[in-house]
């Protein structure tokens, strides 16, 4: 929280009118003659949207497109990088068109008006991966079903992402998992009045099986492609967030590829099966995709397959097993996610969602008259 504008926020407030030329808006902290609002409104500092303060050297940014107020991200590029051509290339319309494609769409590029050295580019508002906590054991299957998916369909065609970690692993949330609403810097809060700072927790929040999201990788700045198969090659140098990984040990040429499955091995061990209960199932293809060998990691394709053949041999009571953060569970925190279980289960839901097409799952039958009734009581109890 500041009263004053500081680091990248003064870049991007510089860039506002030209910003607002060319279709987006920014928040009201990056508008001309900002001044807070909690110094005139009584309105406490923590209460305020305009209080929200990006990262310091932040190159990303939130804005809304003038033309129909949808909420985007604003990244400045550097041209000197293969980002924006590989990012280009992921977002043609042939590859677009391919529901394994899990890299986040790039939905224009304009030059900026006072240097070469960067573009913008705009994508789709998204939000951490782990944010809100998953309920079930399905929520968590379909999720890494998914970034397995799309870590597939990048190495098919031959790109290595080469930064997989926490921060570039995002989902869009849609319109219905936060039905009121969220702050992109604080989504567990939101703004009721667009024409008001004021800003109030949100308790309305629903869940990945009522709400379905896409899951996406972003910042393709570190990534790698090659021509074709047969001409993919070894390559030198530490990258990404992961250092301590065995390929750069020793200073050594190293495929690229296993360091992605790797990557995304520690990445969901830390995200699931380090820090949710009841994710015991996970374990051998994680322990596969975190072997120290390279030559011996499993590849994205085959990780994918085991986690398919996985998934459509459980239940549906094992799907829809609640699971429950380790650190942070709470009383209340168990009963909302019970709740949102009763619902799904009511309303007749798989607990995989989005539907993976290419998986037999077990159908959700429609309960019996009776049944229903008691699940609602049930449901009813726990609002």
């Amino acid at each position: 929280m500041s009263e004053h504008l500081i680091g990248a926020e003064r870049y991007w407030a510089r860039y506002q009118p030209w910003l607002k030329s060319i279709g987006y808006i920014l928040r009201p902290r990056y508008q001309p003659d900002w001044k807070p609002s909690w110094l005139t409104s009584n309105r406490p500092e923590s209460e305020s949207e305009d209080s929200l303060v990006v990262q310091l050297r932040a190159l990303v940014l939130d804005a809304r497109r003038q033309c129909d107020n949808f909420p985007v991200a604003l990244k400045l590029v550097p041209t000197t990088t293969q980002e924006l051509p590989i990012w280009r290339y992921l977002s043609s319309p042939e590859r677009l068109v391919d529901s394994r494609n899990h890299c986040v769409p790039l939905l224009a590029i304009h030059p900026l008006p006072d240097t070469d050295d960067l573009v913008l580019a705009v994508m789709p508002l998204l939000l951490s991966y782990r944010i809100p906590t998953f309920d079930t054991v399905g929520e968590v299957l379909s999720c890494v079903h998914h970034l397995l998916q799309g870590l597939t369909f990048l190495h098919e065609h031959n790109v290595t992402h080469l930064d997989i970690c926490t921060q570039n692993t995002m989902h869009d949330p849609g319109s219905k998992l936060y039905p009121k609403g969220f702050h992109p810097l604080q989504p567990s809060s939101y703004t009721p009045d667009p024409n008001s700072p004021q800003l109030v927790p949100s308790y309305s929040v629903s869940s990945r099986t009522l709400a379905p999201v896409k899951i996406y990788f972003i910042d393709f700045g570190e990534s790698v492609m090659f021509e074709s198969y047969e001409k993919r090659h070894y390559i030198s140098g530490s990258v990404g967030h992961y250092l301590d990984l065995p390929e750069f040990a020793e200073d050594q040429p190293y495929d690229p590829f296993p360091v992605d499955i790797r990557a995304l091995g520690e990445t969901l061990h830390r995200g699931f099966a380090s820090r949710y209960s009841d994710l015991e199932l996970l374990n051998p293809i994680l322990s596969k995709m975190r072997v120290d060998e390279p030559t011996k990691r499993i590849s994205a394709a085959d990780a994918l397959s085991a986690l398919s053949s996985l998934i459509a041999t459980q239940d549906l009571k094992i799907l829809r097993k609640p699971v429950t953060e380790r650190a942070y569970a709470t009383d209340y925190g168990r009963k909302q996610i019970h709740r949102r279980i009763f619902e799904a289960r009511i309303k007749g839901v798989h607990p995989i969602q989005p539907p993976v097409v290419e998986l037999e799952l077990e159908e959700v039958k429609r309960l019996p008259l009776l049944s229903r009734w008691w699940e609602k009581i049930k449901f009813w109890l726990l609002v």
